[in-house]
């Protein structure tokens, strides 16, 4: 019985989807963003400045409730020095600077940080690549992928008049659109990413500008891999 319920309500999920604004295989003008860029840091957002803020303030929010659920449960609890953010603390400093900077660095690779992009297109494939990710795409297709976080979701690719999109949206879960273009006036890349939805990177919206490259490229990583 679950088994069934869980295939209705993909179905349903899926339907719904499909009122969505459909995208296109193709660009309906030639958009040529494939080539090498480099981040135009004058131009963007700083990612590392704002991911550093949107954790605090996560953090902040979290001392408030425990702060809250003590007063409500008439708790005699004696905080640490610190409040709430000291109870968090409790324990190795050592092993908790260690788990932040695990977070850091994943929510860094969920953004897609990287001071380069790569992007070789063939038709409807598009292969993007960055500091941090490989990934394999094709315009005009819908399919199931995994977030970094776990869920399942809806993958839709394709053009939006000159933007490519990559949307990524979990049922109860992350919604996660990626959107870029050439800014022909410039010869420039704008790349906009807004995670919204039931997930840590929630209310975030980074916007990159890139500059083609010169000179040779760069040895790729070996521990670049995909992220879906």
């Amino acid at each position: 019985m679950r088994v069934i319920r869980w295939r209705l309500g993909l179905i349903v999920w899926f339907a719904s989807s499909a009122s969505a604004v459909a995208l296109d295989a193709l660009p309906r003008r030639e958009t040529p963003i494939e080539g090498r860029w480099v981040l135009n840091t004058a131009q963007s957002d700083d990612a590392e400045a704002m991911l550093r803020e949107h954790m605090e303030r996560a953090r902040e929010r979290r001392r408030k409730e425990i702060e809250r659920w003590s007063r409500r449960a008439g708790s005699e609890l004696e905080l640490p020095p610190g409040g709430a953010e000291g109870l968090e603390r409790r324990g190795p400093s050592e092993r908790m600077r260690r788990r932040e900077e695990r977070q850091f660095d994943q929510f860094k690779r969920m953004l897609n940080v990287s001071r380069r992009l790569r992007i070789a297109r063939d038709g409807t494939r598009i292969e993007i690549d960055s500091d941090v990710e490989s990934r394999r795409l094709v315009a005009g297709s819908e399919s199931l992928v995994s977030m970094p976080e776990g869920e399942l979701a809806e993958l839709r690719v394709g053009w939006d008049g000159e933007w490519l999109v990559i949307h990524r949206r979990a049922r109860h879960g992350p919604n996660v659109q990626e959107k870029l273009r050439l800014l022909r006036k410039t010869d420039q890349l704008e790349y906009v990413m807004k995670w919204r939805g039931d997930t840590e990177l929630a209310g975030i919206t980074l916007r990159r500008v890139f500059d083609r490259a010169t000179g040779e490229e760069p040895v790729r990583s070996i521990e670049v891999g995909p992220i879906r």
